[in-house]
This record gives C-alpha cells, sequence and structure tokens, in this order.
C-alpha cells in the first residue's frame, strides 16, 4: 500500500463516487466469500451475490455520468441503488444511501461534519426500513460506523483519512461482535454476512483515500470474484424456513403512504423490508403468497420490477459442496416438477403481461391460472424474457457453489432469452458459463435440459455435460397438435383466413421445430375430436421405430387427453424408456390455446 500523503478535508462528486467504486470493488471481489457465510435471516447462500447486484447497479447507472457536485451525485447513487437492491442487505444498504442523500443533496462539496450528520440520516433511514431489526446485523454495523464518525468528529477530526481510519477499526469491531448478539452466527462459527459486505466497503474506501490518487485521470477497474475467499469456513447444515420464497419489487407511485404499505403486506411473512422514497418503494419480505404481495402492493402505484427466489431451492445449493456443474434454463421449458427437483435444474422465470398486470411465470402464476386468465382476460397474454441482469445474478449465485454452469435456453426466432443469458454471461468472463441455443420450446426443452442435468449429477466434467446436452439438442424433436387456432390468431401467429379454412376441413394443424429453430407448421391430420390418437398416430408414422425414446407429453389443461396418448404410444409400435407428463407452459400456450396437446420424443441412453 503507498504512503498517506496530504489531506483530505472534503469530498466533491469526483471523489465521493471513487472512493465508493474502490469499496464497491473490495465486495464484489468477496462475494463468494459473503455467500458462503450467510445463514441469517436464510441461510440461501446469496448475500454476497445480492450485494454485488445492487452496488454494481450504482455503477452501471452513475459511471459516465460523474458531475463535480457532491450532493447530486450522492442523490444518483442513491437512486441507482434503489433501483438494483436486492437482498434484505441490499435494500438496507440502498436505505443507507437514500438517507445520506437526502442529507446532503444540496451540497456542492461535503466535509467531515457534514459525512457525519449525513451517515446519521442514512442510519436512521435503514433502521425505519425494517420492521423487526435485528442486533446482529448490517443494522448494528452502520450504527457503530455512526457513533464512531460521531464520536470523531466531536473530537475535532477535520480529515477524511483520520476519520475513517479509526471509525473502519471501530467498525470491524462491531463485526467481530455480531456472533455474540445473534445466536445463529455463534452456532455456526461466521460473523453476519451482509454486516462484513459493509465492512468490505468501507475498508476499499479507506484503502483508496491512504493509497489512490484522487488528481489521476481515472479508469473503472475490471471487476471479477477472487477466488482466495470462495470455499466455506465449515459446512453448513441444513436449515428450515419459515417461508419459501424471498420476494420483492418496486412500487412507483405519488406520495405513498409507506405505514399503510407496510402494514397492507407485513401479515403475509417475515423479513419485510421498506426502503425509498413517496414516489419509489422497493418492498422485499419472505413469504409463501408472491403474488398476494404484488396484488396488495398494486394498490399503491405501479409495481415493477418483480423478483421472486425459491429459499428452498437456494439452501439446497448453498448446503451442497461446491463441485460439479450447475444446470440453468427458462421458465419456458416444461419440466416436470418432481424432476427439477430431482436433477437441481436452476429456472429463470419469463414475465407474462395480461394487459397492465404482470405475472412471473410459474412462480406468481400457475399453469391452470394461466389458462383461466387467457380464456376469460380479453388482453392476449405478452411475454418478455427476463433481463440480463436476472441472469447475472443467477449466474453469480450458482457460481459461489458450483464449478460451472450450463445455460439452455429457447432459440432467439421464438425469443430474447438466449441474448439476455448471452448478454450476462458476457459481464462474467471468470466465470465458466456455457450459453447454449437448445432449438427448442416447451417439453422438448425441458427433455434437453433433463439430460443434461443427470448428466451433471453423474459428476461429467463441463465439457462432457455440453456435448451431452449437444447430442441432446440435435435429437430432441416435439410436435404439438392444436385444437383451436382462435388463440393464435389472437396472438398474430396465424391468419383469419387459414383458420376459416382448417375449421371448414376439420383439420387438426401440426406444429413443430425447424433446424433453424422457428416454430412451423409440420403438417395436418383430420378430425378433432381424438386429439391424442390423430397426434399419436401422425408422429408414429415419423420416428425410428427400433430406437427406444424418452417422452414428455405437455397438456393445455387437458389431463385426460394426456393420459390418454401416453396409454396409446405402447399401441402405436412406439418404444419408451420412460413417459412423463407436465402443463404446457406460456411459451407455447398462449398460442396453442387449452385443449392442445405436446409431444417431445428423445433417444434414451444418449450420455
Amino acid at each position: 500500500m503507498n504512503t498517506y500523503r496530504g489531506r483530505i478535508t472534503y469530498l466533491d462528486g469526483f471523489r465521493l463516487h471513487r472512493a465508493l467504486t474502490a469499496g464497491i470493488q473490495r465486495v464484489v471481489n468477496r462475494q463468494n466469500h459473503l455467500n458462503r457465510i450467510n445463514v441469517f435471516p436464510v441461510p440461501d447462500g446469496d448475500t454476497g451475490t445480492n450485494l454485488s447486484f445492487t452496488l454494481l447497479s450504482i455503477l452501471d447507472n452513475t459511471d459516465q455520468h460523474v458531475e463535480p457536485h457532491a450532493g447530486r451525485t450522492a442523490v444518483a447513487i442513491a437512486d441507482a441503488a434503489l433501483d438494483g437492491a436486492r437482498g434484505n442487505s441490499g435494500i438496507i444498504l440502498a436505505q443507507f444511501l437514500q438517507g445520506f442523500s437526502d442529507s446532503c443533496a444540496e451540497l456542492r462539496r461535503i466535509t467531515v461534519q457534514q459525512f457525519t450528520k449525513a451517515a446519521e440520516a442514512g442510519y436512521e433511514y435503514a433502521h425505519q426500513a425494517l420492521s423487526e431489526p435485528v442486533e446482529g446485523t448490517i443494522l448494528s454495523v452502520i450504527r457503530a460506523m455512526v457513533d464512531s464518525l460521531k464520536e470523531r468528529t466531536k473530537a475535532g477530526v477535520y480529515d477524511f483519512f483520520d476519520l475513517l481510519k479509526e471509525t473502519y477499526n471501530r467498525t470491524e469491531e462491531a463485526l467481530r461482535r455480531t456472533p455474540e448478539q445473534l445466536e445463529i452466527l455463534k452456532k455456526k462459527g461466521v460473523v453476519d454476512a451482509g454486516g462484513q459486505g459493509f465492512v468490505y466497503m468501507l475498508k476499499g474506501m479507506l484503502e483508496f483515500i491512504t493509497g489512490g490518487s484522487l488528481r489521476s485521470h481515472w479508469k473503472r477497474a475490471k471487476i471479477a470474484p477472487s477466488p482466495e475467499l470462495a470455499e466455506p469456513e465449515q459446512a453448513l447444515v441444513h436449515t428450515e424456513i419459515d417461508y419459501r420464497y424471498c420476494t420483492e419489487c418496486l412500487v412507483l407511485g405519488e406520495d405513498i403512504p409507506r405505514n399503510k404499505l407496510r402494514e397492507a403486506v407485513m401479515g403475509m411473512g417475515n423479513s419485510l423490508v421498506l426502503g425509498g422514497t413517496k414516489q419509489r418503494i422497493r418492498i422485499h419480505i419472505h413469504t409463501d403468497e408472491p403474488q398476494a404481495v404484488f396484488a396488495a402492493a398494486g394498490s399503491f402505484g405501479q409495481v415493477v420490477g418483480e423478483k421472486v427466489d425459491d429459499m428452498q431451492r437456494q439452501v439446497q445449493a448453498a448446503h451442497t459442496a461446491r463441485k460439479g456443474v450447475a444446470i440453468v434454463t427458462d421458465s419456458t421449458a416444461d419440466v416436470p416438477p418432481e424432476l427439477l427437483e430431482t436433477y437441481n435444474i436452476h429456472i429463470v422465470p419469463v414475465k407474462v403481461n395480461f394487459g397492465n398486470k404482470g405475472y412471473l411465470d410459474k412462480v406468481t402464476l400457475s399453469p391452470d391460472e394461466f389458462y383461466e386468465e387467457l380464456t376469460t382476460n380479453p388482453h392476449h397474454p405478452q411475454t418478455s424474457q427476463p433481463t440480463p441482469g436476472e441472469f447475472w445474478r443467477t449466474y453469480q449465485f450458482l457460481a459461489s457453489h458450483h464449478e460451472s454452469i450450463v445455460s439452455l435456453h429457447l432459440p432467439p426466432a421464438v425469443s430474447g432469452t438466449l441474448q439476455s443469458a448471452e448478454n450476462a454471461a458476457r459481464r462474467l468472463p471468470e466465470i465458466n458459463i456455457t450459453v447454449m441455443n437448445a432449438l427448442n420450446v416447451t417439453v422438448g426443452l425441458g427433455l434437453i435440459a433433463v439430460e443434461a442435468a443427470k448428466a451433471a449429477s453423474e459428476g461429467k466434467s463441463h465439457e462432457e455435460v455440453v456435448a451431452v446436452a449437444q447430442k441432446a439438442i440435435d435429437q430432441t424433436v416435439i410436435f404439438a397438435a392444436v385444437k383451436d387456432l382462435s388463440y393464435a390468431v389472437r396472438g398474430g401467429r396465424v391468419s383469419r383466413s387459414r383458420k376459416r379454412i382448417a375449421d371448414w376441413l376439420r383439420a387438426t394443424p401440426v406444429l413443430g421445430m425447424t433446424p433453424k429453430g422457428t416454430v412451423d407448421m409440420a403438417g395436418i391430420f383430420f378430425g378433432r375430436r381424438q386429439l391424442a390418437r390423430g397426434l399419436a398416430k401422425w408422429v408414429a408414422r415419423r420416428i425410428d421405430r427400433e430406437q427406444i425414446y424418452n417422452v414428455f407429453i405437455s397438456h393445455s389443461r387437458c389431463f385426460d387427453t394426456a393420459q390418454e396418448m401416453a396409454g396409446l404410444l405402447p399401441t402405436l409400435g412406439y418404444r419408451t424408456h420412460q413417459v412423463q407428463i407436465t402443463d404446457t407452459g406460456t411459451a407455447i400456450g398462449a398460442h396453442a390455446g387449452p385443449g392442445s396437446i405436446i409431444l417431445a420424443l428423445q433417444p434414451a441412453h444418449m450420455a
């Protein structure tokens, strides 16, 4: 470290942003360690990922727009943090920054005394954001920092180096005391992960002030997780969780009544945090009813940025030894739920909108609820792919617990999901991620994901899993029989004239995937009453009768038809290793409509 020279008696916008950037880099470089020591409030192993996402949102949204005015820079930092805040600690930190910025918004330069006052306001904001503040967490660490700042300022300190050096020591001491304040930390032999992240950030800021040049040309450093703290100090044992879903959203409105909003959602779960302003409030809560939370929040303003994490699945991943390949796909892959659990396949949900009402596919909207909306709502559903940021968070979390990632998605001709995944992977060159175009949809994509996950569960290397996945992509076929073309007309996929001709002929169109990954007409069969028999016979004429297949059948609210098809396969010459039935999701269901049936086949014993 360079020897400290000179004095810093004020922070302008440039200094504030540069020091914070150094602190952010330190947190991001140690996010794997933070994930590994995350045991409170739920040991789901994602505190480092969530803090990193929150802090990198600051850099992504302010790097190119830093100005000398300290107050305006602080406001921009706080706004970016609130928009990107994820997780309990991330939202508490964002709320701290909100209070800090409100206190100094009009200041062109920030002195030591003004910095202390702003930090005190930040602590008050963070404390008020929590419905049930707990000692031994990031809040305790922030309070220790503020107490030290006040003491040093009262003693006449006016130099930021002297101020932060002593304050860092006091804050680190408060972090070491967290196991004495929270029994779960003492039991696991760790400090609070959120508090550790805050101490890392303060340490990075201090090191920059100590050895960094405030006058030299600034270039943002490359940020990459450091491997030296990637492994846990000890294995974390399984812990029961009270609620399954970590649920978050942003509520936009005018003069939002925070207390009434808190009252509306606080009975739906625990770990409630509300951060933000009267116009923008970020909600975090652990609940079993994410959609009920979003619905309640919607009565106070526009709900955006919905995020739901399955903490049960996260705990499972966090408490597994760091090894092997993680398999990721999106919610357009239709996989029987029991296979998702068995092979630990990670799902990133797409968003489904009926008019101005939004849902997270298969999280806040079940297949039955989807088809109910489809048949009763005058608005035809629109889907939107997950953002690169959502994939970034998933990849970062999984990288803390797995050696590499294979991510399988529907083709670009159908959705922009693959591009979002690729964009996220490009931002994480330090993680071994292979993003693959599955050239398939619904149960076809599901079969491919399961085959890759089987290979991963057998301990195959990353290269071997990719090879298995590619073979599955090359050999998996899918066909769909559409009972009623009305929904495809509503969605703009089929012209009204084609529908009239099909109706007149009593013809059932069969859809399939082209080699380029587009959905197209593969053929027709006549009759609509015996949909299962008609599709099964049509496909039987086009398959290798000597081949043994794994078969997934999905249905659009017609389980009996799917069961009928499963029973017909042996009588029609199909040789099957396994046959699984599941629901058809939104990707095809929005256009196929209720009553449609889909058959996907993949040669068995591929690996």
